[in-house]
C-alpha cells in the first residue's frame, strides 16, 4: 500500500509539478547564463516513474564532476548522474516572450562522462510544470566523453506566448547502465536572430574567439619568437575555466626580450595552448624537439610538451613530458646545486598523420600575479636513424623479476590515444582465487595494466635476433591476465615476429596466441617457428582490446633458442630378399643373386640416397664385399671353385650393413653333385650325395678324376638317409 501511494504522489509531481521549483519567472532576450554556480532561477522536473535523483549542481572532481580530457579538476556545471527510477528528467530554464513568425537561436553547452548510453535533448514548452507538454527542438550529439559541445538551434514558435527551455535527460537502455545519466549542463542562451544571422558577440570573453587555420610546417622546422608576424604562424587554444587571458606575443618579457609569452589569467585557472602549424610525421620515425624557454620569478605556471594527432582539441591531446615551472629545466638537480638543462625531447610516431606539437601553461589557480613563463624558439627535426641494433646471442633467456632486466626491450604503443603501455611493475601480478582473495605472493614483471578511454594495442618488443632460413626457433614465455581478459572475451594476447621494433605494420607474422590464464605457476606458452630469410628480427607480445580497460597481460619471462635437431638411433635395414643360388657347370662356379632392401626394420623407407653395405658369406667366411648399394637395386655374386672343391654341398648367407648396423643374415644352400656315376663297379644312385676323404679323414673332394694315386674312402648318402661307405684305391 505504501508502495502505491509513493508511485501515485511521484506521478503527481511529473505531470502537475516540479521538484525543487520556484514560481516560474519571465526575463528579457537576450538571454544566457553559464551554470557555474548554484541559481534558483532554473527549476527541476522530475518525469520518472520512480522520482527521486535529478539535476544539481556539482563543481566536486572527485563526486563525478564534470572533466575535460584528463584534467584534474571538474568544470562547474548542473548535472544528473544515476537515477535508479529510469532517467526521465528536465533543468527547466524561465520563461521567455517570443513571437510567431520570428526566429530565435538557441545555444547550449554540455558534455558526458563515463560514455553513457543516456541521452541529452533541448525541448520547449508553454507549460513547464507538465513534463507531456515538452516538444523537442533537437537532441544534442556528444560523441565522446569528457569534451565540452557548443551546440546552436534555430527556433520559430507556432504562436505568441511565454516559453520556457529544458535539458532533458533519459536513458532508455537496457542492462547493468540503464540507471547510468552523467549528463553535464555548462551553459545556455537565447536571442532574436536579427535580419537572418546572429549577432557577432565581439569580444565577450565567455564567447571563444573563432579558430585560426592551421598552417603547414616542413622539416626541419626552426622558430624564433622574435616579431609578431612569426607569432601569429601559430594558434592558441583557450581551455581555462573561464577563457580570456592565452598566449600572446611580447616584444619585452620579464627578461627584456621577445618571446610567445603566458602571463597571470586572473579570472579563473590556467589552461592554454600554443600550437604549432601540422607537420605530416611517419610511423617508426623519431623526432627531436628543442625548446628554449625560461619563467619569471616565483612563477607557479606549469608547462607542458603535448602533440595533437589528426587534429587539435582538448580531449585528443597527448603529452611528451611535464616539463615544469621552473624554466629552464633541469635534471640531476641537488640542493645548492644546479643540474643539467634538458631543453630536448624525443617523440616517436605511432602512425603516419598529421601531428601539431604545443606547450600547455596549466595551473590550477586563478590570481597569480607571478605566473610568467615565455618561449623564445622551437626547433623540430627529423632524427637520423643510427646504426642497426646488435642482435644478441642465442640461445637467450631473461626473467623480469628485476628492473634492469628490461634494459634492451621496447614498449610500442599504437592505439588510438597513447597513454599507458608495457612497463616493469615492482608490485606485479598478484593472483586471486574466485572469491577475490589473494593467493600466494606478488610477482614484480612486466605488466600492462589497461587503457582507460581508448582502446589498447600495445607490444612489448625484444632485442633483436639474427636467424637464418632453414632453421626452427622455439620461444617460451610464462604469462598471466586478469579475470577482466577472460570474462570479457574481447582481449586477444599473441606473440609476434617483425623487422623493425619501431614499425606495427613490420610485425606481420603471428607465432601463436598466448592462453589467457589467471595462474602464476603453470608450464610457459611454447611456439616453433622458421623464417624465410636470413637477417635480424625482434620478437614482441601482443596484447590488444577494443576496449582497452579491460586488457590487463603480466609476462614473467621469455626465452629463445635454435631448436635441437632430434639424434635418431640408427636402425637395421630390413634383409635382403629374393636370395637364390645357382649352379654353373661348366665354369665350376655357384651364381647368387639378390634383391637389396628399402625400408628400415621399422618399416620406414630408407632415403634414396643411402648407401649400403653388402656383405656375401660362404659358411662363416666373407667372401665378398659390396659397398654404396642402394635401397631396392638387383645383387650379384659369381662364388669360383677348383675342381677339387666344387663338388659337395655349399652354404651362404647375405647381410646388410647400414650406419653400422647389420641386418638380419638371408641363408641359402646349393649342393654340387658327383662327377662320376660309378666307384669300382658300384653305380652310384642319381640321388646320392658324394664326399671323398683320405684315410686321415681329410675331405678332398668328389671328383676321383682329379685326385693323386691313393686310397680313398667313399662315403654315399641317399635321400632316404641310407649311407654306403667304400674303400678305393687309385
Amino acid at each position: 500500500m505504501r508502495k502505491t501511494l509513493l508511485n501515485t504522489m511521484g506521478l503527481l509531481l511529473a505531470l502537475f509539478g516540479a521538484t525543487n521549483a520556484s514560481a516560474q519567472s519571465t526575463v528579457e532576450l537576450p538571454y544566457s547564463i553559464t551554470f557555474d554556480s548554484t541559481n534558483d532561477v532554473w527549476t527541476v522536473l522530475d518525469a520518472s516513474p520512480s522520482p527521486g535523483t535529478s539535476w544539481v549542481f556539482n563543481n566536486d572532481w572527485g563526486n563525478d564532476g564534470f572533466c575535460i580530457g584528463n584534467a584534474w579538476t571538474a568544470t562547474p556545471s548542473y548535472c544528473i548522474r544515476t537515477d535508479s527510477g529510469e532517467p526521465n528528467d528536465y533543468y527547466v530554464s524561465p520563461s521567455f516572450s517570443l513571437k510567431a513568425g520570428k526566429t530565435y537561436t538557441v545555444k547550449t553547452s554540455s558534455g558526458t562522462m563515463y560514455s553513457t548510453p543516456a541521452t541529452l535533448s533541448v525541448e520547449y514548452t508553454t507549460t513547464p510544470t507538465n513534463a507531456a507538454s515538452f516538444t523537442k527542438l533537437s537532441d544534442i550529439s556528444m560523441p565522446s566523453s569528457g569534451a565540452q559541445y557548443d551546440n546552436s538551434y534555430d527556433l520559430t514558435v507556432p504562436e505568441d506566448g511565454l516559453y520556457s527551455f529544458a535539458f532533458h535527460a533519459t536513458n532508455t537502455s537496457a542492462g547493468d547502465k540503464s540507471n547510468w545519466v552523467y549528463l553535464y549542463a555548462l551553459g545556455f542562451s537565447i536571442e532574436e536572430k536579427v535580419g537572418g544571422e546572429t549577432p557577432d558577440p565581439g569580444t565577450d570573453p565567455d564567447q571563444p574567439d573563432p579558430p585560426a587555420v592551421d598552417q603547414d610546417g616542413t622539416l626541419p622546422y626552426d622558430m624564433t619568437f622574435d616579431s609578431a608576424e612569426k607569432f601569429a604562424t601559430w594558434t592558441t587554444m583557450d581551455n581555462s575555466d573561464t577563457p580570456g587571458v592565452t598566449w600572446a606575443y611580447t616584444a619585452s618579457d620579464f627578461a627584456g626580450k621577445p618571446a610567445a609569452h603566458m602571463g597571470p589569467d586572473a579570472t579563473s585557472g590556467t589552461c592554454d595552448w600554443l600550437v604549432s602549424p601540422k607537420f605530416e610525421l611517419k610511423e617508426g620515425k623519431s623526432y627531436k624537439i628543442t625548446v628554449d624557454a625560461a619563467s619569471g620569478p616565483n612563477n607557479e605556471l606549469n608547462l607542458i610538451l603535448d602533440y595533437f594527432v589528426g587534429s587539435k582539441s582538448a580531449d585528443n591531446q597527448k603529452t611528451i613530458e611535464w616539463i615544469g615551472s621552473k624554466l629552464p629545466k633541469t635534471e640531476g638537480e641537488t640542493e645548492g646545486e644546479g643540474g643539467k638543462v634538458k631543453n630536448e625531447w624525443i617523440l616517436d610516431a605511432n602512425k603516419d598523420d598529421v601531428y601539431l606539437f604545443a606547450f600547455r601553461a596549466l595551473n590550477w589557480g586563478a590570481n597569480n600575479a607571478n605566473d610568467a613563463v615565455s618561449i623564445y624558439s622551437v626547433k623540430i627535426e627529423e632524427m637520423a636513424e643510427g646504426k642497426p641494433d646488435a642482435p644478441v646471442a642465442l640461445p637467450y633467456e631473461v626473467s623480469f623479476e628485476k628492473e634492469e632486466s628490461v634494459s634492451d626491450w621496447t614498449a610500442m604503443d599504437r592505439s588510438g590515444n597513447v597513454s599507458s603501455t608495457w612497463s616493469w611493475n615492482s608490485w606485479g601480478y598478484q593472483e586471486y582465487d574466485n572469491d577475490w582473495q589473494p593467493v600466494g605472493d606478488q610477482h614484480p614483471c612486466v605488466g600492462f595494466s589497461s587503457d582507460w578511454n581508448t582502446d589498447a594495442n600495445d607490444y612489448w618488443v625484444s632485442p633483436a635476433f639474427a636467424l637464418e632460413a632453414g632453421k626452427t626457433y622455439v620461444a617460451k614465455a610464462h604469462t598471466a591476465n586478469n579475470r577482466s581478459c577472460i570474462e570479457t572475451g574481447t582481449t586477444s594476447f599473441t606473440m609476434k615476429l617483425g623487422t623493425n621494433k619501431k614499425m606495427q605494420s613490420s610485425f606481420d607474422k603471428t607465432l601463436g596466441s598466448i592462453e589467457l590464464n589467471t595462474v602464476y605457476d603453470r608450464d610457459p606458452s611454447t611456439f616453433e617457428f622458421t623464417v624465410e630469410k636470413a637477417g635480424n628480427y625482434y620478437v614482441a607480445f601482443h596484447i590488444s582490446d577494443k576496449t582497452g580497460a579491460n586488457a590487463y597481460g603480466y609476462i614473467f619471462d621469455f626465452s629463445l633458442a635454435e631448436k635441437k635437431a632430434v639424434v635418431e638411433e640408427p636402425v637395421a635395414t630390413e634383409p635382403v630378399a629374393n636370395l637364390a643360388a645357382a649352379e654353373l657347370t661348366a665354369e665350376k662356379s655357384v651364381e647368387l643373386t639378390w634383391t637389396n632392401p628399402t625400408k628400415d626394420v621399422d618399416g620406414k623407407d630408407l632415403p634414396a640416397d643411402a648407401l649400403l653395405t653388402v656383405k656375401v658369406y660362404e659358411g662363416e667366411e666373407v667372401v665378398k664385399v659390396f659397398e654404396d648399394q642402394t635401397p631396392g637395386s638387383e645383387g650379384k655374386h659369381v662364388q669360383a671353385y677348383t675342381d677339387e672343391t666344387f663338388a659337395g654341398e655349399h652354404n651362404y648367407k647375405v647381410v646388410v650393413v647400414y650406419k653400422d648396423k647389420e641386418s638380419e643374415a638371408v641363408t641359402t644352400s646349393l649342393t654340387v653333385k658327383v662327377v662320376v656315376d660309378a666307384i669300382n663297379g658300384v653305380v652310384v644312385p642319381t640321388d646320392a650325395k658324394v664326399s671323398v676323404h683320405t684315410l686321415g679323414g681329410a675331405a678332398v673332394g668328389n671328383n676321383l678324376s682329379t685326385l693323386g694315386k691313393g686310397t680313398y674312402i667313399v662315403t654315399m648318402k641317399r635321400a632316404d638317409g641310407t649311407m654306403k661307405t667304400v674303400k678305393v684305391t687309385k
